[in-house]
């Protein structure tokens, strides 16, 4: 992480619109020219994982910029625009990294229709990107031009190249970083990413704090293409040894374990030199805690005691969780003020798989949105989900699922889908293919369910399609494991406390809204008027949208707005005629979630009857075949 004085100049440096000198931004902070050169070479790398960096004009001075196309001049001539260019240097890079081929400008210049000049600003542009950290150089000859360098120079190329395609991502679709990432299976192959992206979410979950969030999609990026790269048969070449500390011990281990993973699911063999090139990766990017002076411990420890509350567990003798928090909360912070995005790959992973905690901490954190000046995203959310998730883990308060694949990559997530509509929300799931088997400590896990037929001493195997059919869910059912699901959903309820939020007045019956924001509008003025919240409220419940959607694929939303803007508690249920686009998925159920901060202890009891209610299929059915209120009132398991 960044000192406190590196993010003081990585904050001036946001705030100007052009250059400035080393000698403004010295004056502005009264350090000398010499220590603001210093402070940039640590702020260069700690830009370049979201595709920034600094530019340095002679006689000028620094600017930050980003790896934007927008700088392009069209050529109208040629008929060429901003996409034709980005395509065209995408393939160009593509030619000489991935393709390893040697072209000439002459031919480029055929294939693309465009001048001999172009291709030469484009040549100029392109190793301006790939020369950032790294020593990469062109060739050429009376054959062609082509890269040259050492296998780590290939490597960082790479990361550049997929640090410009991804930051220019908006070229092709405006979706938050698991999709983007997408766009780099024509280069590495859709199932090596999935696989490197699974081996470094479980990797990230049990060291949560192992590298800093900052970094989690720069290190997923390291990690694909050094496992594509040993894929085709290249490694790195020597290094120098490192000392033997207890983090590079730790860090070695950890290089080992994730290659180890990777070389069984796709059949490929590493080097020491490529483990100790990942380990050395892993340690450039690690959390590191910011100084004591810099910890608001009074705001960690308010945090830490609201969300205990709203989970109903108590975290009080967890040291780890709370140093975890002390460690982590300062950045966040100033990186919500500072307007510095940091992309978590694993946000919709995470917000699946933990549906339920993550919903909680949102919902109560939102309450300190308006005294910190910030406003929490979905992405930040995820971070600390995994703190929390870790330490109710730690807590032995949920279950753990291995979910075995014949790849462990292809058809895993789509069973923990279908299986999270059975298990309660607080449950974790690791998946592992059949080759990995062999390194697994089975007694670690409470079921093991396969798709394919295996089998484990003194352990029960529930073997299951894929695709989790009715007669497999009978059998994780029958299987001892999990009670009997019928019924079971309504039993929680009623025995919970959802029905005791849930006003008649506030049940909404075939109403005909057409957007959420129209549903948010009426129904927050509504509630206004009646005094459950304030006017306020309709502008959190709209802002918290804007940072990430609530809606789920089963045709349902769980939109939320301030605790702070709310005066009573209530939960409004919504049953729309017709499903009307919320933000990814097609909804008609709503339940709109107003929790009173001297409540906040009942959020977790809330939104578990919630989502247990949302994923029982025959419930919701149920509920859209209600006519009036008392008959939603009726199905939503009040006696």
């Amino acid at each position: 992480m960044l000192t406190k004085r590196q993010k003081e100049l990585l904050e001036l440096l946001m705030q100007q619109s052009d250059f400035q000198t080393a000698e403004y931004f010295a004056g502005q902070l009264g350090v000398s020219k010499r220590t603001i050169h210093n402070e940039l070479g640590s702020i260069d790398e700690y830009l370049q994982s979201s595709g920034e960096y600094l530019e340095k004009k002679r006689g000028v001075g620094i600017g930050l910029k980003r790896f934007k196309e927008v700088e392009v001049i069209k050529e109208k001539n040629e008929g060429s625009d901003i996409y034709d260019t980005f395509n065209r240097r995408i393939e160009i890079l593509n030619i000489l990294l991935f393709k390893e081929k040697m072209v000439s400008f002459n031919y480029l210049s055929d294939i693309f229709m465009v001048s001999k000049t172009s291709i030469i600003k484009d040549f100029e542009f392109i190793m301006k990107i790939l020369n950032v950290g790294s020593d990469i150089k062109l060739c050429s000859d009376v054959h062609g031009t082509s890269l040259i360098g050492t296998e780590e120079d290939v490597q960082k190329a790479m990361l550049q190249f997929n640090r410009y395609l991804l930051s220019n991502s908006e070229v092709y679709l405006d979706e938050d970083i698991a999709e983007k990432i997408k766009l780099l299976n024509t280069y590495y192959g859709e199932s090596l990413i999935s696989v490197c992206s699974n081996i470094l979410y479980t990797y990230i979950r049990e060291n949560v704090n192992a590298i800093s969030d900052y970094y989690v999609q720069n290190i997923l990026s390291i990690f694909i293409i050094l496992v594509h790269r040993i894929a085709q048969g290249y490694h790195i070449e020597e290094l120098k040894p490192a000392d033997s500390t207890e983090a590079m011990i730790f860090f070695e281990e950890s290089a080992v374990r994730m290659l180890h993973k990777a070389a069984l699911r796709l059949e490929l063999s590493y080097t020491n030199e490529d483990v100790h090139y990942l380990s050395l990766q892993l340690i450039s990017n690690r959390f590191e805690a910011l100084p004591d002076d810099e910890i608001d411990e009074v705001i960690v420890e308010r945090l830490l005691s609201r969300v205990s509350a709203a989970l109903n567990i108590n975290f009080a003798s967890d040291q780890k969780l709370e140093e975890q928090l002390k460690n982590h909360i300062p950045p966040m912070i100033y990186r919500l003020k500072s307007n510095n995005k940091t992309e978590n790959p694993f946000t919709s992973q995470i917000k699946n798989e933990f549906s339920l905690t993550f919903n909680v901490i949102w919902v109560v954190l939102s309450e300190y949105e308006e005294e910190l000046g910030i406003s929490f995203n979905e992405d930040e959310i995820a971070f600390l989900t995994m703190y929390f998730q870790a330490a109710i883990e730690r807590a032995r308060m949920n279950r753990k699922i291995l979910i075995v694949c014949q790849m462990g990559i292809a058809t895993s997530e789509l069973l923990i889908n279908r299986i999270k509509s059975i298990l309660p929300s607080l449950d974790t799931f690791e998946v592992a293919s059949v080759a990995e088997l062999e390194q697994i400590v089975f007694d670690e896990y409470d079921l093991i369910i396969s798709t394919t037929k295996i089998e484990i001493p003194k352990k029960e195997v529930i073997q299951v399609s894929p695709f989790l059919t009715k007669e497999d869910i009978e059998r994780v059912k029958t299987s001892n494991f999990l009670p009997s699901i019928d019924g079971k959903i309504i039993d929680l309820v009623r025995a919970h406390h959802l029905i005791r939020f849930v006003d008649k007045e506030f049940i909404f019956v075939n109403t005909d809204f057409s957007s959420k924001e129209e549903l948010i509008e009426q129904i927050g003025t509504a509630l206004a008027e009646k005094n459950f919240v304030n006017r306020q409220f309709i502008q959190t419940v709209q802002e918290r949208e804007a940072l990430g959607g609530t809606d789920l694929p089963s045709g349902t939303a769980v939109p939320h707005g301030n605790s702070t803007s709310v005066n009573k508690t209530i939960i409004v249920v919504v049953k729309n005629k017709k499903k009307f686009k919320w933000n990814k998925y097609y909804v008609d159920l709503v339940f709109l979630i107003c929790i009173a901060k001297q409540d906040t202890f009942q959020t977790r009891n809330i939104l578990s009857d919630i989502y247990n209610i949302i994923d029982n299929s025959e419930q919701l059915k149920q509920l859209r075949k209600a006519t009036s209120n008392e008959e939603v009132l009726r199905k939503l398991g009040s006696d």
